[in-house]
């Protein structure tokens, strides 16, 4: 209609003439604006109503054709163009690892075929648990720092605290739970790329060495320790060994031991759990979050079941365990139980309606901080490595470890929506003077 509300008239529609819009707009240089539309429409002079017929796409011509792919092909390039610059810009903002370290990795990422392979079987698990453990983090490491930072873990956290204040408070609660004093040794047995160990560090400032059976994670926290001066360099030490064979350690050689969900890669928690209370000193405490599936976990469920195999291949797990095993286990080699209880739950209770759930971050469809988390982070960056890995850019194999890792947070939302995984389930053992 026109400005004076009257039918303005219509423009025949063509297969090769762009959108209305742009018809109408065309050519116009008396425009103005209005509260709802451009008043280019409005401002339009009147068009004779054509015949009906002349509504009706005409045929167009080879030219007109072959101009239209031309248009097409442009139009597509030029949103994938765009598509790649603002998707490329987003994921190198924030976190302490770029983008560009997952692209220039040099590890191996075609062995993702065998790691999957794994997975795809009915019943319990049969891979090697160090074997699997060791290329596991192989591929994930790089995507692990980029997407979530230096600590691979997951926290309590009380509303209105930010990523990085939840993180260090659930490393500082275990550290108070231990009770680490600044002439303390202290063991951190399956360390990553050493984050909790250097906050337990700045925490405390006591000596701490970390142990993990992963090559690239040694080279990667010694990079990361490098610009803290000497201090850190002086407190800090890491290791490359298996956490159930610590042959490199000596017997009754510290002070406190502590795992922060890092134990889970062995199924049989003895082997684990024997060599920490091997290293202590008589009278030591040993503390880990376990990660293990709740009582509400029903073995004929068959969805649980699928949940439980896709937190177990998304994180290179053999089969979970529940928090009687893993107390047991404790027991077993000598250990007096201290405490044990799942802390999910504790801050549930004790902060109430304030409480933010661990698996908020990976449920969360966009927030700011800690972007590259949430649904929409995992999905973005799932899709830039698919089209690099396509164009030859980012390594082979890249994007079936972003669909690995993609598995691993979509159940970790279920199993912790329904209450029937948690990664916190807390253990205190004192080793008998």
């Amino acid at each position: 209609k026109d400005q004076n509300g009257e039918e303005a008239g219509r423009v025949p529609f063509r297969p090769h003439s762009g959108f209305f819009l742009a018809r109408c707009c065309h050519s116009h240089a008396h425009t103005t604006r209005h509260p709802l539309t451009h008043a280019v429409l409005l401002s339009h002079p009147p068009i004779p109503k054509p015949p009906l017929a002349s509504l009706t796409p005409s045929r167009s011509s080879p030219a007109d054709k072959e101009e239209e792919t031309m248009c097409c092909s442009t139009r597509c390039m030029s949103v994938l163009v765009v598509f790649l610059a603002v998707g490329a810009g987003v994921l190198m903002m924030d976190g302490h690892h770029g983008f560009m370290e997952l692209l220039n990795s040099k590890l191996d990422r075609t062995r993702i075929g065998k790691f999957d392979a794994a997975y795809k079987v009915d019943g319990e698990l049969s891979h090697n648990d160090q074997e699997f453990t060791n290329m596991y983090y192989d591929l994930a490491t790089d995507f692990y720092e980029y997407g979530w930072g230096q600590s691979f873990h997951f926290a309590t956290k009380y509303e209105g605290e930010s990523f990085h204040e939840h993180i260090k408070r659930h490393e500082f609660f275990l550290a108070s739970k231990l009770g680490i004093k600044e002439t303390d040794k202290v063991l951190d047995m399956g360390m990553g790329v050493g984050g909790p160990l250097r906050n337990i560090v700045r925490f405390t400032n006591a000596e701490v060495t970390g142990v993990t059976i992963n090559a690239h994670q040694v080279k990667r926290a010694g990079q990361l320790t490098a610009p803290l001066g000497a201090n850190f360099l002086a407190k800090t030490t890491y290791k490359q060994g298996d956490f159930t064979k610590m042959d490199f350690l000596k017997n009754e050689s510290f002070d406190k031991v502590y795992s922060i969900e890092a134990t889970c890669h062995v199924k049989d928690r003895t082997k684990v759990f024997g060599e920490a209370f091997r290293v202590l000193k008589p009278g030591g405490l040993f503390a880990s979050y376990e990660w293990l599936m709740t009582d509400k976990y029903d073995p004929a469920n068959e969805e649980h079941q699928k949940i439980k195999r896709g937190i177990e291949h998304g994180d290179g797990l053999p089969d979970l365990i529940g928090a009687p095993e893993a107390v047991q286990a404790l027991k077993d080699v000598g250990f007096e139980v201290v405490e044990h209880y799942d802390l999910h739950e504790w801050a549930k209770k004790t902060y109430g309606p304030k409480n933010v759930d661990w698996y908020h971050p990976l449920e969360a469809g966009w927030s700011i901080e800690g972007w590259k988390h949430t649904v929409v982070g995992r999905k973005i960056t799932e899709i830039m490595v698919r089209v690099l890995e396509a164009a030859g850019v980012a390594p082979e194999g890249s994007f079936a470890t972003a669909k690995m890792l993609e598995d691993a947070g979509t159940n970790l939302v279920k199993g912790g929506q329904q209450g029937i995984f948690t990664p916190m389930y807390l253990v205190v053992g004192r080793k008998p003077e």
